[in-house]
């Protein structure tokens, strides 16, 4: 909702202002690029009350500065989108002996510089006289647009109207190598190659990187049968239809939907290939599956048929860049999506075409176990199907650096049964109510059940937390550190500190210094916060808790957050002592498993309401740590104590911490 003061700037402006959807659009980039930029203190708000508006003369300047090179490292950050290199997705080939021959093609296109379609149509006339469905054709035939002899009616159709879509005048002779060449026999060769040739940008704007064969295999061996009804709603070119038809007799039963109009040709052919001695037409269509698809009219000749679906498996497109007009439409059709998140609206739409017992698999980014953007789609989740499966696939997209996970879901009448949970390091279940309890509904799986029962016990003791009992800065950021920040103190000058000098419990020395000029930088929290009489400063990017106790007043950049407990006779030492020992560390890995530390984060960590004796002994114990002695391990297991952690609990901790 848009707050009374954003809709004052958006009127008195007259179109001067920009929200965050038009400021991605305008820039190339994702939402959640925007967001990150803002956070980084590359982009400004209008102010912090309208955190989603921008003036767009400061917009327009960033991206001037952005092509002129004077902002390098934010140009360097920047989202894909505006990459124009190609890569080969080794990965998605069963067998790696056949890339040679198949980059040898990919090299020949690029070096002819031949069209996409027109290279994609010329190696599928190959592909066809290897199957013995096209007798013969060479590439007089296509400059002369010849009738081409297919035995096939329905591909002969298919070609026809591809035949139809190429630019003959641009063919060359020496093009007949694509139409003679060899083709290793792979499940989707024209996908390999389509991958292969498109712009690096091209897949990051649509949210598209095409999954591992041996990921799809899993899926499909695990969920369909031979007589299953199937869909994938954004299909590509055909990878998981492809193996579908492996196990599924009756290619009618197999439904594909892409708003990628050479994607969908290609996995028409490569569904017609699979079946070609059936006569049917393919269910798959070049649509809008968020937007131009009803569950009832997918298909003008069947319309009774889409719906039911027994399985819906999908690698969906994450982060996928919407229009504007785009954004208004989805937000019409899915109310309850306030991410925007593209794989969101996917899972959504394909969970309300399942029949009851049906399942959807979906290929998913990490972030949807545990970002707080994303809480919307865990939701509806939780409330309204059953998780049955989720499997770590770690990092399997070429680059592509966030972990992967596969998240089974099944329309079902029971919504707590347990779900199965599977890591490299073995497999484990978990109850989804327990994660309908949790703060934004996060899925937290790396607690198995023996960890469930330790932080089951933490959380049971009397306690408070930080939310609503903290104030909260971010560290300054200067805009140029080569500019602002030395290596030597000066007259005028004070230290400031970076993430990696925060220590448990004190700040090590630094070599960094600067002269405390607010007005000069690009982003600083209120003075106050940084002069507090006392404060904690904790590291932002970090798998661990580290947190440093300041009474100096010190200044930090914005790899050092702070911190500065509000709850009366509650010791800032002892809310130290707890968040830097080895049973918090436990507890923050296993709900959170994040390399950052996040506000939301430290809030939820429970602060025991011991009596004034223990308070008390626990900050004469911090004191001689921050003093220098060595008795991190005695803090540390007065801690536990004090959970009534019993040896063997205390043993299981302390080797999860080495």
């Amino acid at each position: 909702m848009e707050s009374s003061l954003e809709k004052k700037f958006i009127i008195d402006n007259n179109g001067a202002v920009l929200n965050i959807e038009s400021t991605a659009t305008f820039l190339g980039i994702s939402t959640a690029t925007v967001r990150n930029w803002v956070k980084s203190g590359f982009l400004r708000t209008i102010d912090a009350n309208t955190k989603n508006f921008f003036q767009k003369q400061d917009i327009e300047n960033v991206k001037l500065r952005i092509a002129n090179g004077d902002l390098e490292k934010l140009s360097g950050r920047a989202n894909k989108v505006n990459a124009d290199k190609v890569f080969t997705p080794n990965e998605y080939i069963h067998d790696k002996v056949n890339l040679d021959a198949l980059n040898c093609v990919v090299d020949f296109i690029k070096d002819n510089n031949i069209a996409l379609l027109s290279a994609i149509f010329l190696v599928s006339l190959n592909l066809l006289k290897k199957e013995k469905i096209l007798l013969e054709v060479d590439i007089h035939d296509i400059i002369e647009k010849n009738d081409l002899s297919i035995v096939n009616n329905e591909i002969g159709k298919e070609i026809k109207s591809w035949l139809s879509e190429i630019e003959a005048k641009n063919m060359k002779e020496n093009f007949s190598y694509l139409l003679n060449c060899d083709i290793p026999k792979e499940r989707d060769v024209l996908g390999f190659l389509y991958q292969s040739l498109l712009a690096e940008g091209e897949k990051s704007q649509s949210g598209s990187y095409y999954t591992p064969a041996n990921i799809v295999d899993k899926i499909i061996s695990e969920h369909v049968k031979k007589d299953s009804k199937v869909l994938d709603p954004c299909c590509g070119t055909g990878q998981f239809l492809l193996a579908f038809s492996d196990i599924i007799e009756n290619p009618s039963n197999i439904y594909g939907i892409d708003s990628d109009d050479i994607a969908v040709k290609i996995a028409r052919l490569n569904i017609l290939i699979k079946f070609k001695d059936k006569d049917f037409i393919p269910n798959i269509v070049c649509k809008n599956t968020l937007s131009d698809i009803g569950n009832y009219d997918l298909f003008s000749s069947n319309n009774q048929n889409i719906k039911d679906f027994d399985v819906i498996a999908t690698n969906p497109p994450w982060g996928a860049h919407f229009s504007s007009r785009d954004i208004e439409r989805l937000k019409k059709i899915y109310p309850e999506i306030i991410s925007l998140e593209s794989f969101s609206y996917f899972l959504i739409k394909s969970l309300g075409l399942l029949r009851n017992g049906g399942t959807v698999s979906f290929i998913l980014p990490e972030s949807i176990l545990n970002v707080k953007t994303h809480r919307d789609i865990r939701k509806i989740i939780l409330k309204n199907f059953q998780v049955k499966k989720i499997v770590c696939l770690n990092r399997v997209f070429k680059n592509v650096f966030t972990s992967v996970y596969r998240l089974d879901i099944e329309k079902s009448e029971n919504k707590d049964g347990n779900i199965q949970i599977c890591k490299e390091d073995g497999e484990h279940y978990a109850k989804q109510s327990r994660w309908l309890n949790n703060r934004d509904f996060i899925f937290d799986i790396h607690a198995n059940g023996v960890d469930t029962e330790i932080i089951d016990k933490i959380y049971r003791i009397n306690h408070v937390t930080l939310e609503n009992k903290a104030d909260w800065a971010l560290g300054i950021v200067t805009g140029n550190n080569k500019k602002f920040i030395v290596s030597e103190a000066k007259e005028g000058f004070e230290p400031i500190y970076k993430g990696k000098d925060v220590e448990r419990f004190a700040l090590k020395e630094t070599p960094n210094y600067v002269q405390f000029i607010p007005e000069k930088f690009q982003q600083v929290a209120l003075i106050e916060k940084y002069r507090a009489k006392e404060k904690l400063i904790y590291r932002f990017i970090s798998k661990y808790l580290v947190f440093a106790y300041d009474n100096h007043q010190k200044l930090t950049l914005n790899s050092a957050n702070i911190v500065i407990p509000q709850i009366p006779e509650y010791p800032m030492k002892v809310i130290a002592a707890l968040l830097n020992s080895s049973l918090y560390q436990f507890v923050f890995q296993k709900k959170f498993s994040s390399i950052k530390v996040l506000r939301s984060h430290i809030e939820q960590m429970p602060l025991p309401l011991w009596d004034k004796k223990t308070f008390s002994e626990i900050v004469e114990l911090v004191d001689g740590i921050i003093k220098g002695e060595d008795i991190f391990g005695k803090l540390d297991d007065y801690i536990m104590n004090k959970f009534e952690l019993s040896q063997k609990e205390k043993n299981y901790i302390i080797k999860f911490n080495k």
